[in-house]
């Protein structure tokens, strides 16, 4: 092979490194949980949930609570 074209095949590796480490990056942010999701999620586990008997108990839970 050139010189030239050892050259390409370098920026085409480091490149590659490059979008590798993004990648990796990228999905280690994916599975954060964020502090209030998490307490929310906690919460469902143990059951700690309203029910409503129809959907206008629910508005007006709602509406109540804003």
């Amino acid at each position: 092979m050139g010189e030239c074209e050892n050259v390409t095949l370098e920026m085409v590796y480091k490149k590659l490194q490059n979008i590798e480490m993004e990648v990796r990056e990228i999905s280690d942010d994916l599975h954060e949980v964020r502090p209030e999701f998490a307490e929310k999620l906690k919460k469902a586990e143990k059951g700690k949930f309203r029910v409503f008997k129809s959907i206008e108990e629910m508005e007006k839970h709602i509406e109540g609570s804003c």
